[in-house]
């Protein structure tokens, strides 16, 4: 998938945005386009419910089976544990981990500053944070990342986060870097070579942190380029604990049927099923820490489609998936609704809550 995108400064929240900070969708070809979000303030309440969530997962993993054995994750929110428990509640499901993303067009102290991160401590989620590589606003590059040249701010970042308690996160380094949309992006050879050292670098640099115990997702995006080759982004095994990609229910071709638009999801370019080969011949797991049903507005999304679901769980449920992460939120502002909670998925949702519950 590709996706486009500018700054902007209306206050919402979302994927890979900034807590009071935005990003203004642009463009139009293959791609999701990116929810927003604004500053939530995790109470007391919200982290009971979730850990309550939590140790009722303890025992219901022991009977679960298919797609419902693989953990499962959620973004509802910037730092909302509360929503996640609500969308197990009304899923009927036992979501484990939680997805959210640090500032990433701001400056480097906004992003290594962890930021509200703590919110996440003792819910009983382990968190798998969206890491970025080069805030926005810090002048930045892939070349100089490779000569550790920015080590010290990820040192900063590995201290702020075993201080705030969530020194196991998952960590997605540079994620969606086949996209055009980030400052990190990957575009040639050259770039993919540099990503790579970046990697090792930052990896090395976090893991030297005492008290982590870091997990690190390297994370394209599904689709994108051929120009370049990926696999000269992949920074070797010792650096990569999982491999995977983010997957939405999104079709550009014709006609755009549910059968159509999945055979794309395995086949296209970086697609599932080189996802599936590559972490295969890796010898790494597999997550899915971004995927849902869409809604576009430029009409791209696949809608209500429980085809999708229904395909999507039994490809987890036969391949070697660590976890994935449904990103079930409604962007209103960008103009993508992704939360299949809302009452726009009926069908899917019932495919869902038979698939994963």
């Amino acid at each position: 998938m590709g996706r486009s995108h500018a700054t902007s400064t209306s206050t919402t929240r979302g994927t890979g945005g900034v807590p009071g900070t935005t990003r203004a969708d642009e463009g139009t070809g293959p791609g999701r386009m990116r929810p927003r979000r604004a500053l939530r303030v995790a109470m007391c309440l919200s982290t009971l419910v979730a850990v309550i969530g939590g140790a009722l997962w303890t025992g219901a993993a022991h009977a679960a089976s298919g797609a419902a054995a693989v953990p499962l994750g959620d973004y509802a929110g910037w730092v909302d544990p509360s929503g996640i428990a609500a969308f197990g509640s009304a899923t009927g499901t036992h979501p484990t981990l939680a997805t959210d993303y640090l500032d990433w067009d701001g400056s480097w102290a906004a992003m290594d500053s962890a930021s509200g991160m703590g919110g996440w401590a003792g819910t009983g989620y382990r968190l798998v944070l969206a890491v970025p590589m080069i805030p926005g606003s810090s002048g930045a590059t892939l070349a100089a990342g490779a000569t550790g040249a920015y080590d010290a701010y990820f040192a900063t970042l590995a201290q702020n986060l075993v201080k705030e308690g969530v020194g196991n996160a998952i960590v997605r380094l540079g994620w969606e870097f086949n996209g055009t949309w980030y400052p990190w992006s990957v575009a040639n050879d050259t770039d993919a070579a540099n990503f790579a050292a970046y990697w090792r670098q930052i990896v090395t640099t976090m893991r030297g942190v005492a008290g982590q115990s870091f997990g690190f997702l390297w994370n394209p995006n599904l689709g994108g380029s051929s120009s370049w080759d990926l696999e000269d982004a992949y920074p070797g095994n010792a650096y990569v604990d999982y491999i995977g990609s983010d997957t939405y229910d999104e079709y550009w071709g014709s006609p755009m049927t549910p059968a159509n638009a999945w055979a794309n999801t395995l086949g296209q370019t970086w697609g599932l099923d080189w996802v599936a080969s590559f972490a295969a011949s890796e010898g790494k797991p597999i997550a899915i820490p971004e995927w849902s049903v869409c809604i576009r507005s430029d009409g791209h999304g696949m809608g209500d489609d429980p085809y999708f679901v229904n395909e999507f769980s039994a490809w987890i449920a036969s391949h070697d998936v660590a976890f994935t992460d449904i990103f079930a939120f409604n962007d209103t502002a960008g103009g993508q609704d992704n939360d299949i909670t809302d009452g726009n998925f009926p069908n899917a949702l019932a495919a869902f809550r038979t698939d994963f519950g």
